[in-house]
């Protein structure tokens, strides 16, 4: 399976949301976050089957909540661009290149709970 790595902006895209669902709901942040690490899942399982988004970056849509996961699959590496939402406008991330960034890996995300 491929590795995962996130982007900077995409860890604290998730760390903000992550606290957002938390403050609405209690709970909520948590089940976000377990649906995230699923798709991901799938997405290391079937990365090519994901809808492209622009030449280089495919859009994984969430099943229970408003969110994309933007990603790249890079030789073993899948590159999680951005968490967007989808009720917003989005930002300028879709311009630019992955080696803009510097990069996050997943491991700051527990197994079982997220917390910053």
């Amino acid at each position: 399976m491929k590795e995962v790595k996130f982007l900077a902006l995409a860890q604290n895209e998730l760390d903000d949301i992550y606290e957002a669902l938390e403050y609405q709901q209690e709970n909520q942040g948590h089940r976000f976050i377990e649906e995230i690490k699923k798709m991901l899942e799938l997405i290391q399982a079937y990365p090519a089957s994901y809808p492209k988004n622009t030449h280089k970056t495919r859009k994984c849509l969430l099943r229970s909540f408003p969110y994309a996961i933007m990603y790249q699959s890079i030789d073993k590496v899948l590159i999680v661009v951005a968490i967007m939402n989808l009720r917003k406008k989005p930002i300028h991330w879709a311009s630019k290149s992955v080696s803009e960034y510097s990069t996050c890996r997943i491991s700051s995300l527990p197994e079982t709970i997220y917390t910053r």
